[in-house]
């Protein structure tokens, strides 16, 4: 449960902000002096969770149930969203990967984008990866790529 918890939090920069909202409305709420804006903080932050939860279950529904074709992995690079892991300023940061990746089906080409990759992704050499997608809407794919180890 805390591992896909995780999952969730760190996918998209959505729901690191997600995050980070829920995180202010709960220390706001418990202070000593609760601001009346923690609510809509808590509220905010968990509507951006879930959404990103919803988000990666369909991707996960792709994975184990959809078609899936060979795409070309065009380009991986490091996304622009960073964390911070020590409470100290400056400390180091991790930049997560994206997967840029285009693939064909019935005869249209489509390109995708993958999820907030914590860990980088192994790719074969000729950079083919499996896509899967959505039959009836083939614009909709997912990579199973792990997002955290």
């Amino acid at each position: 449960m805390l591992r896909m918890l995780i999952a969730i939090l760190l996918a998209s920069p959505v729901g690191l902000v997600g995050g980070i909202l829920c995180l202010l409305g709960l220390a706001w709420c418990f202070s000593p002096a609760p601001l009346p804006l923690a609510p809509v903080l808590l509220l905010a932050g968990g509507s951006l969770i879930f959404l990103v939860g919803y988000a990666l279950r369909q991707d996960r529904v792709l994975v184990r149930k959809g078609h899936s074709v060979t795409g070309y992995a065009v380009k991986v690079a490091r996304s622009i969203a960073k964390v911070n892991l020590t409470l100290s300023v400056p400390g180091p940061e991790i930049h997560p990967y994206r997967i840029n990746y285009r693939y064909t089906v019935d005869g249209i080409d489509y390109t995708g984008r993958s999820r907030l990759l914590w860990v980088p992704p192994v790719l074969p050499k000729n950079r083919c990866i499996r896509v899967y997608f959505n039959p009836r809407k083939p614009a909709r794919s997912a990579l199973d790529f792990p997002i955290i180890l």
